[in-house]
């Protein structure tokens, strides 16, 4: 099986507090995991593997790699799903032409921990009851973890907004 070389992740993002006011934003990279490269393959070719939606939480310190299979401090209540607690949309970023783009939004009262958040997934699976997901590399993918830096004190009351873009730089 082929892999997508010269994929290349950004993650932004932005801490607002209950009256819209932007209280941290901050800028990192992340590393597409061999999953991910699948999962890219997969999507491409219209075969298999559900729709990247859920970006998950995570509070470890643990360096992010391309053999991961779950974000690193990982804790209950955190993925964004459509119609859960938050929202994720992805589609084309306008700006760059070769960009996919992922949002994901965590309202007030969602993903909110006691620890900073250090550490962002990408997946296309909930999380199991033991906290690590179930992908199977066939058709549910941990496609990318990454790093919020600096990390966030989400409050109860603020929006986290985590933009990632995705950019095909060729092979």
């Amino acid at each position: 099986m082929k892999t997508i070389n010269g994929i290349k992740g950004i993650i932004r993002y932005s801490l607002y507090d209950s009256n819209g006011n932007l209280k941290q934003k901050g800028e990192s990279k992340n590393i597409v995991t061999t999953q991910g490269n699948t999962y890219y393959v997969d999507r491409l070719a219209s075969v298999g593997g559900g729709t990247a939606k859920i970006f998950v939480l995570g509070t470890g310190n643990a360096a992010v790699g391309s053999t991961d299979t779950w974000v690193s401090g990982y804790y209950a209540n955190n993925g964004t799903a459509l119609g859960t607690g938050g929202a994720v949309t992805v589609g084309q970023n306008s700006g760059t032409s070769n960009s996919l783009q992922y949002i994901g939004t965590f309202g007030a009262g969602y993903g909110t921990v006691a620890d900073p958040i250090t550490r962002v997934g990408l997946t296309n699976t909930d999380a199991s009851a033991d906290g690590n997901g179930t992908t199977t590399g066939t058709s549910t993918y941990f496609i990318a973890h990454g790093t919020i830096s600096p990390s966030v004190n989400k409050g109860a009351t603020d929006t986290l907004v985590v933009t990632w873009d995705h950019l095909f730089e060729g092979s």
